[in-house]
């Protein structure tokens, strides 16, 4: 199983709720200002860790991918 993950840099504010309950998964760019997910972390957090940081996120600029298939999409996007 392959899980990624997503942040659309268009919509996300860089709040870093995201990289508070999944620290080894995001990391906030300092330069851009948003949030950007770190493959490795993402592969090593459990994937419920994973919905919870993209439910969370205040702009819902998170997607969650398995093997392929969106399998959690902020905002209805």
């Amino acid at each position: 199983m392959t899980i990624e993950s997503r942040v659309d840099p268009e919509l996300c504010i860089g709040s870093g709720d995201c990289t508070r309950l999944a620290p080894a998964a995001f990391q906030l760019d300092e330069d851009q200002g948003v949030s950007v997910a770190l493959a490795n972390g993402v592969a090593g957090t459990a994937f419920e860790v994973l919905v919870q940081a993209a439910r969370g996120c205040p702009t819902q600029a998170i997607d969650i991918v398995r093997d392929g298939e969106v399998v959690y999409r902020s905002n209805g996007r």
